[in-house]
């Protein structure tokens, strides 16, 4: 039976993709020689060995007329499908589907394999509802050339097969999965009431177009996300109190307590401790929820009084930010805008984040960190004029 007997499912940079029974065939224009089908050969018995969401080939076939094609397990369809049929994803499934991704890119990381070109065309999900990813070959992609521009618009700016790349490719996967649209260079802050704030910041830092402001690793990233799979999951507990700065002309506003007017046109931040309590045996993987405000600060250990913030990158909408902190402590980034409002956004062992802002309005960031003993803060930093202090 030939491979445009079964059902079309789709193509791309290098050949079209077959549904024969309970299996798809990726169909190339012509053969291998045996160098290049040893070299397949061996990919495909390194990517079988390594244990994670991947769906490898099984096989190489030969075709009538001239043709190869690689085998493998039929999926029910891809994410950009799903989302183009149903909408964005419930925040729990963006959440499951992101660890899975990102647990599977640390295990391929780890062993030496990047992807390179990870999209939400081949994310898929097999029968049982299990995301995969497809399209972990190498060895191919130079050989059979048909269009070279497929999906580069998705990919990381370096154009690279990079593990950075990578992670760029899942923050491509969660935007979609999380919006329902794919993210353009002019895309609005990312925004949706009813995820985590810590979702939308580490979104955003995969997304950032230099590498270096990206995690530092998916391992680090699967730990954040499997951390807010239990905590979106669990059951709902007491909110937490995190006070407001104290802003100089500000405008009461409903949603924090009265501001202090001091000076004139000067905007005065203070910080409030925001205390991260340090994991149990009892606590997930990942930074546990902060307690309430009124329960008093351990005393700063030394490790814990080094964390220092780079002066802040303003670009509009955006505000990126970068620190220095010792390695294994967890951060959180506190914002005090003009009107008063201040937010608190926990980032956990990443030491950037790209942070939503209004333009033209005044803001002063403060970098908070644990060692689960104590807790320090940086010094605070302005943008457009605002003046901050203690």
């Amino acid at each position: 039976m030939r491979p445009e007997d079964g059902e079309a499912l789709g193509g791309g940079s290098a050949g079209d993709v077959f549904a024969l029974g309970p299996v798809a065939l990726k169909v190339f224009p012509g053969r291998l020689d045996d160098r290049t089908r040893l070299l397949v050969e061996r990919e495909l018995e390194r990517l079988s060995s390594l244990d994670g969401q991947f769906l490898v080939p099984d096989a190489i076939e030969d075709l009538p007329g001239g043709r190869c094609a690689l085998r493998s397990e039929l999926c029910t369809g891809s994410l950009l499908q799903l989302v183009g049929s149903a909408g964005r994803l419930p925040v729990s499934d963006t959440l499951v589907l992101g660890s899975a991704l990102a647990s599977t890119l640390a295990t391929a990381h780890e062993s030496g394999v990047v992807h390179g070109r990870l999209t939400p065309a081949n994310v898929l999900f097999r029968a049982s509802g299990e995301p995969v990813v497809n399209d972990f070959e190498h060895t191919l992609r130079p050989v059979f050339i048909r269009d070279p521009q497929h999906g580069s618009h998705l990919l990381a700016p370096e154009r690279a097969a990079t593990e950075s790349a990578d992670l760029h490719g899942l923050g491509v996967v969660l935007y979609l999965a999380l919006t329902g649209v794919l993210p353009r260079p002019d895309r609005p802050p990312l925004h949706r009431e009813d995820a985590p704030i810590d979702l939308l910041a580490l979104i955003e830092n995969l997304l950032a177009d230099d590498p270096a402001a990206r995690p530092p690793g998916a391992a680090l990233v699967a730990e954040v996300l499997a951390g807010l799979v239990d905590e979106h999951s669990a059951a709902e507990r007491p909110p937490v109190a995190v006070p407001p700065m104290i802003v100089a002309n500000a405008r009461p506003r409903k949603s924090v307590r009265p501001v202090l007017a001091i000076g004139t046109a000067s905007v005065l931040a203070v910080a409030g401790w925001l205390l991260l309590p340090g994991l149990t045996d009892q606590t997930p993987p990942a930074l546990a929820r902060p307690a309430p405000h009124s329960v008093p600060p351990r005393a700063v250990s030394e490790p814990a009084s080094r964390v220092e913030l780079v002066p802040p990158i303003d670009r509009g909408s955006v505000v990126e930010l970068s620190w220095r902190a010792p390695h294994g402590m967890d951060s959180a980034v506190v914002v005090t805008s003009e009107t008063g409002e201040a937010r608190t956004t926990l980032v956990r062992r990443l030491r950037t984040a790209n942070v939503p802002v209004e333009p033209g309005r005044k803001y002063c960031f403060v970098v908070q960190v644990t060692d689960g003993r104590g807790i320090a803060e940086s010094a605070a930093y302005p943008i457009r004029g605002a003046v901050c202090r203690k």
